[in-house]
């Protein structure tokens, strides 16, 4: 686990490094201000230190490697704006900061993650195209998209009662797993790996997503007043799951696992706090 945290925040030094530059070309007025407050607001960078140490694996650390894990960080950053919304989950704090509307208002917040998503988008589109890139960057899109991340999120934000089992998966897969399945399936279109590959790595990214969503449920305070996996099973059954999809992750993926950075990051996610 020292190796992995050691890992982690190597990764996080890179990539924060890499955002800090970018938002110094960001103009000079309230959502621009918005924009760098809520991207630069901290966070565990899991999902940019994927795309890194699956590079790793499956060929090197490039400039376009970069700008995918840098694009897919912003995306992740406009959902977390906009779900903090007082129409979407209507929350105060994020990262133990006020959230981005009540910082900027919601006005500028909503403005904040349109720009978040853009500037992604304007980010890849600067890379060195090949057919590879492309279709690395056409994924990332479809993971966080209305067949992805906004699928997941249009079924929580219907609030329905009667949510089974069956339909909690469904939207654990959409709104969480798709945008760690665009972490690997990116690098493994950009790198042009079998799709037997691409297959396993897919396959540990929607279960590690889905053990990472029950983690979150197991600490989130208000499970009582939500729907999700610790209100549906219960505090110990979710934990089981939680154990069993970790392990079917980490078998899936320690063939090409030879630094031990997967195995550690589905035991990190059954040990984190917040």
């Amino acid at each position: 686990m020292k190796k992995f945290l050691q890992t982690l925040e190597c990764d996080t030094k890179i990539i924060n490094e890499y955002l800090e530059n970018y938002c110094g070309s960001l103009p000079k007025n309230t959502v621009g201000e918005a924009v760098r407050y809520s991207l630069m607001s901290g966070g565990k960078r899991l999902r940019p230190s994927i795309v890194l140490e699956t590079a790793k694996v499956l060929g090197k650390i490039d400039d376009n490697v970069m700008r995918l894990a840098a694009a897919i960080e912003m995306i992740h950053t406009y959902s977390l704006i906009h779900d903090d919304l007082p129409c979407m989950d209507d929350d105060d704090f994020r990262r133990g900061q006020p959230s981005c509307h009540k910082k900027f208002g919601e006005d500028n917040a909503v403005l904040a993650g349109d720009a978040l998503l853009n500037c992604a988008a304007e980010l890849l589109l600067e890379g060195k195209y090949s057919l590879n890139y492309i279709n690395a960057v056409r994924f990332v899109f479809s993971c966080s998209g209305i067949f992805g991340m906004i699928g997941g999120q249009a079924i929580d934000v219907s609030k329905t009662k009667n949510l089974d089992y069956e339909t909690l998966d469904f939207l654990t897969e959409n709104k969480t797993s798709k945008l760690i399945m665009a972490c690997v399936g990116a690098v493994c279109l950009y790198f042009d790996v079998s799709a037997f590959k691409f297959d396993c790595f897919i396959s540990f990214a929607e279960k590690f997503g889905k053990a990472f969503q029950i983690a979150d449920d197991m600490l989130d305070e208000e499970t009582d007043e939500n729907l999700n996996y610790v209100s549906l099973l219960g505090i110990d059954d979710a934990a089981d799951i939680l154990k069993q999809l970790s392990d079917e992750a980490k078998k899936l993926i320690e063939t090409y696992d030879s630094d031990g950075f997967f195995k550690s990051l589905c035991d990190f996610n059954l040990l984190r706090k917040i």
